[in-house]
């Protein structure tokens, strides 16, 4: 279902973007197409960006899928990393996420730890 949202998200932001470039070709709308074009934009940006909001760079690299709550693939975190105290509740799948982080460069990952409600989700 998420997966098909993203696909509608993109045609939409996609047609905005044409229809911007459409309305910047006619005359006397090229601030109005201009400012279309930017919204476009920034849907098919926002799309980019929601999809790897808690993964590590090496996961986007290998086009790896979002583990649970968007976090580390596996739900386990790279080697080198220690786990926080920092624990919070991913808003949009409502997974119960822990920050790992490496000392050495003080990157941060994000590993589910379980299902906030304690229910099954599958």
């Amino acid at each position: 279902m998420l997966i098909t949202a993203r696909v509608i998200l993109a045609f939409v932001g996609v047609l905005i973007v044409l229809a911007g470039l459409v309305q910047l070709l006619a005359d006397g709308f090229r601030f109005l197409g201009f400012i279309t074009i930017l919204s476009g934009a920034a849907i098919l940006f926002a799309l980019l960006y929601e999809r790897n909001r808690y993964r590590s760079a090496a996961a986007d690299a290998a086009n790896e899928p979002s583990g649970p709550g968007g976090g580390e693939p596996g739900g386990i975190a790279p080697p080198g990393f220690r786990p926080t105290n920092e624990v919070f509740v991913d808003p949009s799948s409502g997974q119960r996420m822990r920050v790992y982080i490496q000392q050495a460069s003080g990157a941060r990952r994000y590993v589910a730890e379980g299902l906030a409600d304690g229910g099954d989700h599958a």
